[in-house]
């Protein structure tokens, strides 16, 4: 056991996504071929208990030792009309009393319960934090070094509050997209510490370091973009979020063939699942 923590992470809405699923069956294309902005319409759809989520409330959270997100979080957050929040990690950490691993999991747990979070659908995670980065390096090198996971064998143990955090986001019922490496490695903590957490995980880019796609494998969840960025300042994230606009708009936008008033397949998987009645 990685913790003495019980968590209550909610299943997605099944009849939302069998929905969701028939009218992407259904757009005029062929089947799957839009293939992952599918998988992630589905998700939506089920995170939301909407089969047909039109618009989400966007946040990007990025957790620092300086005072100031970054201009280039900035600008891809407003591009994709999410939020940002900055939680810096001094006064978190200033303000704490910490005695064991389940300390910090248990602050990022509470900072996942923020009132101004309440309202988002999806919240992207970034980090501006040498504290966070060389607790994230720790882990990894333990972690490949012995293949298992032991929180009691990490020193600095910062980064076991962004897992917190994820799992926290979680149990409130929302997609966490994650950025870079360090990032990554909370996830990674988080899904070991309990698996369920993997249902709301959206990954973003993979960097010029092997090292993270590495772990976005072991979490098993796809990376989308490979853009050879060295970041995790919630830039990647906003991208993560720019694809999951642009998955809305496949099920929204497009029509199904019923909506279009053309012909639906006569042979083939499409026949079996294609209906002119879908509208």
């Amino acid at each position: 056991m990685l913790t003495n923590f019980k968590f209550n992470i909610p299943e997605l809405d099944i009849e939302a996504m069998e929905k969701c699923q028939i009218r992407l069956d259904n757009l005029t294309k062929p089947l799957n071929s839009l293939y992952y902005f599918e998988l992630i319409a589905k998700k939506i759809a089920g995170l939301t208990s909407n089969p047909k989520p039109a618009k989400i409330n966007k946040m990007i959270v990025v957790l620092s030792e300086n005072s100031e997100i970054s201009i280039a979080t900035k600008v891809f957050a407003e591009h994709v009309n999410a939020q940002t929040m900055l939680l810096n990690l001094d006064n978190i950490i200033t303000n704490m009393s910490f005695n064991s691993s389940d300390d910090y999991i248990k602050t990022g747990l509470e900072l996942a319960t923020n009132n101004k979070l309440k309202t988002f659908d999806v919240i992207g995670l970034g980090q501006i934090s040498s504290k966070i980065v060389a607790s994230a390096n720790e882990f990894i090198k333990l972690y490949y070094n012995n293949n298992t996971i032991s929180l009691d064998n990490i020193r600095n143990k910062e980064i076991l509050i962004i897992s917190g955090f994820i799992i926290g986001l979680a149990q409130a019922g929302k997609a966490v997209v994650i950025d870079g490496i360090a990032s990554t490695a909370a996830a990674l903590i988080a899904t070991s510490i309990e698996p369920k957490v993997k249902e709301y995980l959206l990954a973003s880019h993979y960097d010029k370091n092997d090292i993270h796609k590495k772990i976005l494998e072991e979490i098993n969840i796809p990376s989308y973009l490979f853009l050879e960025m060295n970041c995790d300042d919630g830039t990647g994230a906003a991208m993560g979020m720019s694809l999951i606009d642009a998955s809305l708009h496949v099920l929204n936008d497009m029509k199904t063939f019923g909506e279009a008033e053309v012909a639906i397949a006569q042979d083939g998987p499409g026949a079996l699942k294609q209906s002119k009645d879908i509208k």
